[in-house]
């Protein structure tokens, strides 16, 4: 029997609440171990020599637990809906980080990144570790959009009539039908393969840009590649 509007609409709801349940008691669990994973690496690099081999492994290690820890904070202000404290962030070195945690991740092996980053571009009213977790989702989707291989190109810059700091995330990917568009951020809404994707991670995005007081937005076709434009506001002191 097919579903009703309302009753679909119901439906999500009570599978939005107990995924917020369900997040909440998850990153809990796993944010004792990633603690104790970024204090022991973090004691494991001041043991070691700048030349010592074992080194490279450990700072991997520092990394990736770092990474995790962003995605378990992520996991936590989509189950709380928490209001961030705000404050001045280079979104420039953001985006620089967030390339740099990935650049071993297998998918992005064999993806050429572009960068045209602003160097004058203001500083936005954030918090650090919520932006990288946007850019960590929209880099990694762009990367399974092209099944691990293209270009993408990461661009920043300021809009002057907006007076907010515009990031694009451009891939050259399979894109996203017509059709999907207006649900592509909606929660557990996915184009992917069942069992690839859970429909979380735009709708996460979405919710972090709002919570910063700006959006995210997205341009595609079937087959000519995708563009996610994430706006912020400028912080308070660069404001023109």
């Amino acid at each position: 029997m097919k579903l009703s509007e309302r009753d679909e609409k119901l439906l999500s709801a009570e599978r939005l609440k107990a995924t917020e349940r369900l997040a909440s008691e998850v990153a809990h669990e796993l944010n004792t171990p990633l603690g104790g994973i970024l204090m022991y690496s973090h004691l494991l690099l001041e043991d070691l020599a700048e030349d010592e081999p074992e080194r490279e492994n450990v700072v991997k290690i520092n990394k990736l637990a770092h990474r995790c820890k962003i995605i378990v904070q992520g996991l936590l202000s989509f189950a709380h809906k928490e209001i961030p404290q705000l404050k001045p962030v280079q979104v420039n070195r953001v985006v620089c980080d967030v390339i740099g945690f990935l650049e071993d991740h297998i998918l992005l092996r064999n993806i050429s990144i572009k960068t045209c980053l602003d160097p004058a571009l203001p500083e936005v009213a954030g918090v650090e570790n919520k932006l990288e977790q946007i850019f960590i989702n929209l880099i990694i989707n762009a990367a399974q959009s092209m099944n691990g291989t293209g270009m993408l190109t990461l661009r920043s810059e300021y809009s002057h009539d907006k007076n907010m700091v515009r990031i694009e995330c451009s891939d050259t990917g399979c894109g996203i039908c017509e059709e999907d568009l207006d649900r592509i951020f909606e929660p557990f809404f996915t184009t992917k393969e069942k069992g690839k994707g859970t429909g979380l991670g735009l709708s996460i995005c979405h919710g972090i840009a709002e919570q910063h007081g700006g959006a995210i937005t997205v341009r595609s076709s079937r087959g000519h590649g995708s563009t996610f434009t994430t706006l912020l506001p400028v912080a308070k002191e660069d404001r023109s």
